[in-house]
């Protein structure tokens, strides 16, 4: 299957129905809606079809998720975004709902993306505040909690913070120290990364590693044989990517495997049209990708699905699909440029 088989038309309509109404399936996600919202504009990025949004429609309704803070120097978490107007709007100061109403380190990451790469200046957001915040969530391991309110607190939100230090360009917030220690924490035998300490190796937690240590400018503190890792990541090629050992190739996972190996400066290594057969053969016949061939498409799936075929058009212009929007990928967001 080549690259001519990817419809790209047909995936600007899905990105654009999502975005517009997301049907009964995402219903459990309402409170992340930001961040499905994010899967959908950097699909459309990618695919150069920003053009057929309203801009400023989607600017404002980001603005309206951002959390007002009474007192910065309280115990609450006050900054950042939240994920969905369900928990409450930018106007909401001065009730007594703030302790529920909280941001969290995933959406404020995804809304950040998002003016960024409409063409926001910024000015509106409330930078002091989410540093703080940052600094509220990070714990004496190095990890960050996604929120103040007994959330989970692993690999996923260590990038989120770096990512969010390095759009606002301070890292006053962050302890780097702490964050390369506990990368490093995360390591295991095989050369791999998990999730949290003692986990098993898995391909998004050793992409958001790299990312997060790529960003804060501290590769050099990974503590361990960068052939191993690599070896690590190239072993997970079984036609797609697996996300881990012995488990099926997911179309996600061409991303995440993917783009760790285009920031380690091996994606050369990559089988990039048996990787491009599996990932074109996730295209749903009503549009976006899905987790496996013959299986419901998702805005997620869809868009690391674009995302890693931008990287393999890019290492391979001879494989590559013409057209698509070169990716940032320690940020996962396509340049803005």
């Amino acid at each position: 299957m080549g690259p001519d088989s990817l419809d790209k038309e047909l995936h600007a309509l899905y990105f654009l129905r999502n975005l517009k109404s997301l049907s009964e399936g995402y219903e459990l996600q309402d409170s992340n809606r930001v961040v499905l919202a994010f899967f959908c504009i950097h699909g459309l990025a990618i695919l150069n079809e920003l053009h057929r949004v309203d801009k400023d429609v989607i600017i404002e309704w980001v603005y309206e998720l951002q959390v007002q803070s009474n007192d910065p120097d309280s115990e609450e978490l006050g900054g950042g975004f939240r994920g969905s107007l369900w928990f409450g709007r930018s106007d909401s100061v001065g009730n007594n709902s703030a302790l529920y109403d909280a941001s969290n380190i995933a959406a404020t990451y995804a809304a950040l993306c998002i003016l960024k790469t409409l063409g926001d200046d910024q000015s509106r957001v409330h930078k002091k505040e989410i540093v703080q915040m940052l600094g509220k969530l990070q714990h004496s391991s190095g990890c960050f909690s996604s929120m103040n309110l007994g959330s989970e607190q692993d690999m996923r939100f260590v990038f989120c913070a770096c990512a969010i230090s390095y759009m606002l360009d301070d890292w006053s917030g962050i302890d780097k120290a702490l964050v390369c220690q506990y990368i490093n924490k995360c390591r295991n035998y095989d050369g791999s990364i998990g999730i949290a300490p003692g986990t098993e190796g898995q391909g998004g937690a050793v992409f958001c590693a790299i990312a997060a240590l790529r960003l804060s400018g501290c590769e050099e503190k990974l503590d361990c044989k960068q052939k191993n890792l690599i070896r690590w990541l190239m072993f997970r090629q079984h036609n797609g990517f697996q996300g881990r050992c012995n488990k099926e190739p997911d179309s996600c996972y061409a991303f995440w495997n993917g783009g760790a190996l285009d920031m380690l400066e091996h994606h050369a290594f990559v089988d990039i049209e048996s990787i491009q057969n599996f990932v074109v053969s996730c295209q749903h016949s009503f549009g976006g990708f899905c987790k496996y061939p013959d299986s419901g498409p998702d805005v997620m799936h869809s868009y690391y699905s674009l995302a890693w075929l931008s990287i393999a058009s890019r290492s391979s212009r001879h494989l590559g699909i013409i057209g698509l929007k070169p990716m940032d990928t320690k940020l996962q967001i396509p340049f803005c440029v």
